[in-house]
Formats: C-alpha cells, sequence, structure tokens
C-alpha cells in the first residue's frame, strides 16, 4: 500500500473512531474559562474571571501556564492536558490549602506575564483589577 493511501486510511480510521466514540476527551479546549476561586474577597465583591483560553493558545505553548516542576524543570507532558485529566485543571496542584493556591498561582503568573509582556512594547492584557475582575452589580 502507498503512503498517500495509508494516510488516507489512517484519517478516515481516526473520523470513524471519533463518530463511534464521541465522549471520549480530546485536545480540543474550551474558548473561554471560568475562573472562580473561592476566596472571600471575589465572592463577595467581585465576579467570576472570564480567562480567554482560546486567545492564549493561539500565541503561546501549553507548558507556558500549565506546569509539573521537579528540579526545577518543567516535566509536563502535553498530552496530559486532555480536557477532563486533572492534570489540565489548576485547581489539582493549587488547592486551597497549598502554599500556592489558585488565588495567588493566577495573580502570580498572569500578572507576571501581562506586566512582561507590555514591557517589551507587546499588547497585553489587563494589569489592574478591574481589567479581569469586574465589581458586582448589586440588584436591590
Amino acid at each position: 500500500m502507498c503512503f498517500h493511501h495509508r494516510g488516507k486510511v489512517f484519517f478516515m480510521a481516526i473520523l470513524l473512531f471519533a463518530v463511534i466514540f464521541p465522549g471520549v476527551p480530546s485536545f480540543g479546549q474550551p474558548e473561554d474559562i471560568i475562573l472562580n476561586h473561592e476566596t472571600t474577597f471575589e465572592k463577595k465583591r467581585r465576579s467570576v474571571v472570564r480567562f480567554p483560553h482560546g486567545l492564549h493558545m493561539e500565541n503561546y505553548d501549553c507548558q507556558d501556564c500549565h506546569h509539573k516542576y521537579e528540579n526545577g524543570e518543567n516535566v509536563l507532558d502535553a498530552e496530559e492536558l486532555e480536557e477532563g485529566n486533572p492534570a489540565a485543571l489548576c485547581s489539582t496542584c493549587h488547592g486551597l490549602t497549598t502554599n500556592c493556591d489558585l488565588h495567588k498561582a493566577f495573580h502570580c503568573l498572569c500578572l507576571d506575564c501581562h506586566v512582561k509582556e507590555s514591557k517589551s512594547g507587546a499588547n497585553t492584557g489587563p494589569r489592574q483589577c478591574k481589567g479581569c475582575h469586574a465589581l458586582k452589580v448589586k440588584h436591590h
């Protein structure tokens, strides 16, 4: 069988698998992710953060944000980042009782990157609280 024909057969097999088993996790990630960590400040005064995951995926490698450090090196395998895999969730390692909880992790990673990008003259994300955390509107 020639290489070209094998490629078509492989593609058709993958397509058929996706149709037969639609519930199997894929690498398709949501365009926006809602970040709603459990801190008193955000629950009372600020709304959840709508994180534009799709926008970041266009410009950065997955391991720029997702990480698992061992001996100072990010050893996370990008294949672990399938939807539904705990390795893809920040909260798996950055829980409420950890040294670097979600609140600290998001502020450290997101703000540091936004500041670094702005210093290089790039169009960057927000660097002030209200840029990510809109004030909640009180309904009387």
